[in-house]
């Protein structure tokens, strides 16, 4: 069973917008200081304006562990620059490396994400990032998310 973690006000530079479960606590919000998050574009796909289509990038400090969470839709990353240390909690993933090879990613595994690797993220899969490196990790991702909804929402993990 997944529960909501009471961590706030983390990521909102990194994610855009977060739900969890709790008010606002004066914990010092590294996140937000360790991930920059730059909408490059957006639209909405329909009249009705119900989801919205974004393309962001996110550029990642060194040494940031990103908190366990999930999309509530689906995200696509291109790795641009850096190593990123990405694991699944619950679900799967799909990463491309640059050379074609696919990989099914699935509950409990990681990998290394680089230069020209691409991953798919379904919505709902708790996954979380890190950047184990001392150099930025930059992504470029496309998501498309119903509007006004969190784009990320944080996940208490219990294996982690």
């Amino acid at each position: 069973m997944r529960k909501i973690s009471v961590i706030l006000p983390l990521a909102i530079l990194a994610f855009g917008s977060i739900a969890v479960n709790s008010q606002e606590t004066s914990t010092p919000n590294k996140y937000t200081q360790s991930v920059k998050r730059e909408v490059l574009a957006s639209g909405y796909p329909t009249h009705n304006q119900k989801q919205i289509l974004e393309l962001v990038r996110y550029t990642i400090a060194p040494k940031t562990k990103l908190p366990t969470h999930i999309h509530p839709g689906m995200q696509i990353e291109r790795v641009e620059a850096g190593t990123l240390t990405y694991t699944v909690v619950e679900g799967e993933a799909i990463v491309t490396k640059a050379n074609g090879t696919k990989l099914i990613l699935k509950k409990g595994e990681t990998v290394q994400i680089t230069l020209g690797d691409s991953l798919v993220e379904p919505a709902g899969m708790v996954h979380y990032g890190e950047n184990q490196t001392n150099k930025p990790v930059i992504l470029l991702s496309a998501s498309l998310f119903d509007a006004g909804q969190a784009k990320a929402i944080l996940i208490k993990s219990e294996n982690r």
